[in-house]
């Protein structure tokens, strides 16, 4: 249970993140107090009240909070996925990757 905790706030948080929502704000739309997300977040409480309030302020399916593969891979598990899953980008999307990949060099 632990783990999940610890994937499940990551997860969270890095939803959070990606929609440019700051803690304060997920936890008012959550209807949570901010604290409470905070613990969340670190992985050391499992929303299990909250969970349904959390997925509805990221706009998300309750599903996707549990879409936290990619958080547990490694290195190694990574630089394969990117290899195998390469060849099926769109000349568009291989474009954003070089561009990506080039710009963190």
């Amino acid at each position: 249970m632990n783990d999940i905790k610890k994937l499940l706030g990551k997860r969270i948080k890095e939803l959070r993140n990606a929609q440019g929502i700051s803690q304060q704000k997920l936890a008012e739309l959550a209807n949570i107090d901010q604290r409470s997300l905070s613990h969340i977040e670190c992985g050391d409480t499992f929303p299990s009240k909250a969970l349904l309030e959390i997925a509805t302020a990221l706009n998300i399916d309750l599903q996707a909070l549990f879409d936290f593969q990619h958080l547990d891979m490694n290195q190694q598990n990574m630089a394969d996925y990117i290899k195998t899953n390469i060849e099926y980008l769109t000349p568009e999307d291989l474009t954003a990757v070089y561009r990506m990949v080039k710009s963190l060099r």
